[in-house]
């Protein structure tokens, strides 16, 4: 364990490189979780374009029909025009432009668009969405790395902060105080929220 090991110092350092590489990382969750809380959600800001279609296309032309929707009102082909799965619905695009193919709730059928600004990106972001690759043996967005990482690094933030602080030594009864405190009321809280 001799990374436990290091001096005061290699941890400070540890603690302010860290910090400063996953700043911004901890803006986007910051925002956007603050935000999602007050039902400021991913489609937000987003223009938006509902196209009623006569009847659902056959199966095998539903990229087809999507395209030629969007060339006659005039709005720009996603730059992946490869049909995938999205809730069961076949979807073109990517999470910042799409065109979905779905049916109303009176069994309508119609062509969805969304583009989303910038906020709207980083709210999918911060709910793992966009494009997928295999990675580890698991499918994750490239964002998903930094996401993992930054949750690593949040506890040897904790980590490295304590040791700096050599776990409070003048005054480790309050901290140890602090600590359960905050134990009690997290659990009080989830407790209420369910």
């Amino acid at each position: 364990m001799k990374f436990l090991n290091l001096n005061k110092k290699n941890w400070m350092q540890i603690h302010t490189y860290l910090s400063l590489f996953f700043l911004p990382a901890a803006f986007i969750y910051v925002l956007t979780g603050v935000l999602y809380i007050f039902e400021i959600r991913q489609n937000s800001g987003a223009d938006r374009y509902e196209f009623k279609l006569d009847s659902m296309p056959q199966k095998g032309d539903e990229a087809k029909v999507i395209l030629d929707t969007l060339r006659e009102n005039n709005l720009p082909l996603p730059k992946d025009t490869t049909l995938k799965m999205m809730k069961g619905n076949p979807t073109i695009g990517n999470i910042k432009y799409s065109a979905t193919l779905g049916k109303d709730k009176s069994g309508n059928a119609y062509v969805y668009v969304i583009d989303r600004g910038l906020y709207g990106v980083l709210v999918m972001m911060h709910k793992s969405a966009g494009t997928k690759h295999n990675m580890l043996g698991f499918k994750l967005t490239f964002f998903d790395l930094i996401a993992i990482a930054f949750s690593i690094s949040m506890m040897i933030f904790y980590l490295s902060g304590l040791i700096v602080t050599s776990f409070c030594k003048k005054n480790r009864k309050t901290a140890i105080t602090y600590f359960g405190a905050g134990l009690v009321i997290t659990a009080i809280a989830i407790y209420f929220s369910i």
